[in-house]
């Protein structure tokens, strides 16, 4: 059964635009691996391919986590996520494959795995917490709660299957799986709750306050094999000419959307500076984001809404310290822009997100 999907301008509203199919290989592959064919679940999802004209198809993210449900139930003895994230290449991707499989530490993939994420799946979410011998690589989405909730998404599917991605790679980089010493899922034990160990090999601890894989935290700056300095800093230029390209593709307001998301700090500036920093006359700006629908504060307070969910989430990051970061006068301005925006105070929703 498809799922219900939201109309595409309230997504366009909350940021979540169309992205590239740039995984379209690893999903035949993962449904060959379970045994069907995924070609009559693409076209019941909606999803039209052309592969003259690949990079410039585009599908909604809801449209793939509908896909996602359904190859599930068309697999009845793997569970697919951890099949398609173990499956999971960048072959249309080569930057990002030369610039990950170059890197000089885990550390240093992890970041390029960050980078590729706003590609493949911008909405994903990906940090690293180290405390004491352990480091988690924690894995989030950053979709409104109340949007989540009011169809039904199954989030937890594409988390699991970012999980097996991030397991995958970090085996091949380092030639072992040494260093990976549990995983933490946010939810209640689910009915294949057993496939967790039986996948990761590591223990599994349900009801957890975030979706991470736990590794030994030296191992993150353990020299790898395939470092290659020269190579890796030309995949890097090529990957952030991709990065750019999208956004320029997709928008100027998802343009700004991406420089914000790289440089937070970029938030504070006015119209007339962000105009500069695209090279561009403010009236310009101003007229390329009408054409769009949108104007220059509401892109900004779609970005302060998204960093605050972000930081929210990551637990680490004092409210007050958020409200600073944001701009916001004090506090209480924050407080009442967030309740605008997801319907509760920051610490209400902080503590429905099981974050620390």
């Amino acid at each position: 059964m498809v799922l219900s999907l939201p109309p595409t301008a309230l997504l366009e509203a909350l940021g979540i635009k169309p992205i590239p199919l740039f995984m379209l290989s690893s999903w035949i592959k993962a449904a060959a691996k379970c045994g069907f064919n995924v070609q009559p679940l693409l076209k019941e999802a909606g999803i039209e391919i052309d592969l003259l004209r690949l990079e410039e198809v585009r599908v909604s993210p809801l449209q793939l986590i509908s896909l996602l449900e359904q190859c599930v139930a068309m697999s009845p003895r793997q569970h697919f996520p951890f099949v398609l994230g173990d499956t999971f290449a960048f072959e249309s991707l080569p930057e990002f494959e030369t610039l990950l499989t170059t890197s000089p530490t885990l550390r240093e993939a992890l970041r390029v795995a960050d980078m590729a994420r706003r590609v493949v799946l911008p909405w994903l979410t990906l940090t690293v917490k180290e405390e004491g011998d352990i480091a988690q690589v924690v894995v989030g989405l950053d979709v409104p709660v109340t949007l989540a909730k009011a169809y039904r998404l199954p989030l937890h599917l594409v988390i699991e299957a970012a999980l097996a991605s991030i397991r995958k790679f970090g085996r091949s980089l380092q030639g072992s799986e040494d260093g990976l010493c549990g995983l933490t899922i946010k939810g209640p034990p689910p009915v294949y709750a057993a496939q967790f160990e039986a996948f990761f090999h590591v223990p599994v601890r349900f009801d957890a306050s975030v979706d991470a894989l736990l590794i030994d935290r030296h191992i993150l700056d353990v020299p790898l094999e395939g470092a290659f300095p020269a190579l890796h800093q030309q995949a890097r230029a090529l990957a952030e000419q991709r990065l750019g390209k999208e956004a320029r593709r997709q928008g100027v307001a998802a343009e700004i959307e991406e420089l914000i998301t790289r440089e937070p700090t970029l938030l504070a500036l006015g119209i007339e500076d962000m105009a500069e920093r695209l090279g561009l006359h403010p009236r310009t700006l101003q007229r390329r984001l009408k054409d769009e629908d949108m104007s220059y504060l509401a892109v900004q307070a779609r970005m302060r809404h998204r960093l605050a969910c972000q930081w929210l989430g990551q637990g680490d990051v004092s409210i007050d310290d958020i409200s600073i970061r944001l701009g916001f006068s004090d506090r209480r301005a924050f407080t009442a822009a967030f309740k605008r925006w997801e319907g509760c105070t920051p610490s209400v929703w902080r503590d429905q997100n099981g974050r620390a």
